[in-house]
């Protein structure tokens, strides 16, 4: 794994050098991002009984799922794939662009840039192998925890400079978007495209407890304090509060 490691740094590098000063913390951010996205990979895959082959797989997938992301800031100067383009998608791509797995077997190699392709999919195809719904939702519960960690700071105190990461949505105290609200009413996952403000964004980040595939995740976000810090950071309103409990009681199925 350290060989793919620093085929991955090497890889980032010059997209951080190359950057301006206002660019370098958001390159920065998915480096370190992928990193840790990466240790939670590790930490599921323990609490599971896979064949060594293929929880390493799971854990490749998760340190490369945001390869995507740095030609896309490039290209577009936006992490927001609404407005550019779609970074799983483009990662698959430009990993085998560079030959950054090909040392790896065919086989392991494909699923890693299947589950790298799908990892942003609000949902997962039905007809795809058992060992790429796998690796596809590792990936998936790592990134989410991980997302929300990086995101909450950026949502307190909200000051000019957190554009990027906060994908353009601005403060609008009070409001929130029907829609984002009825799917965390219905247990459903909210959708990106249908944010309008940052409590949207703090909603979005609420239904993940509805779309997490494994114990180790659904714990971590209440160890964490993740429900908490955002349903403070939420209107004090009775709608909010009723999302609460439903919410604590699907992260402690």
């Amino acid at each position: 794994m350290k060989h793919l490691k620093t085929i991955f740094s090497e890889f980032t590098s010059p997209y951080l050098q190359n950057a301006n000063d206002r660019e370098r913390p958001d390159i920065q951010l998915k480096i370190d991002h992928s990193f840790d996205v990466f240790k939670n990979s590790q930490n599921i895959c323990r609490t599971l009984s896979l064949p060594e082959r293929l929880a390493g797989t799971a854990q490749i997938a998760a340190l490369f799922h945001d390869t995507g992301r740095f030609p896309q800031y490039r290209e577009y100067g936006t992490f927001k794939d609404s407005e550019s383009c779609n970074h799983g998608v483009l990662g698959a791509r430009t990993i085998l662009k560079h030959k950054l797995l090909d040392k790896l077997p065919r086989k392991q190699r494909n699923t890693i840039l299947g589950a790298i392709a799908l990892h942003n999919r609000n949902k997962l195809p039905g007809f795809i192998s058992e060992e790429l719904r796998i690796c596809t939702e590792i990936v998936r519960d790592s990134d989410k925890i991980d997302i929300i960690k990086v995101l909450i700071p950026h949502m307190t105190g909200v000051q000019s400079g957190n554009e990027v990461p906060l994908m353009g949505l601005t403060e609008k105290p009070g409001e929130v978007t029907d829609a984002v609200l009825q799917a965390v009413k219905e247990g459903k996952q909210g959708a990106y495209h249908k944010m309008r403000c940052l409590n949207d964004f703090r909603l979005l980040l609420l239904s993940w407890a509805y779309d997490l595939n494994f114990e180790w995740s659904r714990k971590e976000m209440i160890k964490r304090g993740y429900v908490e810090t955002l349903m403070t950071q939420l209107p004090d309103t009775d709608q909010i509060h009723q999302l609460r409990s439903p919410i604590m009681e699907q992260l402690n199925s």
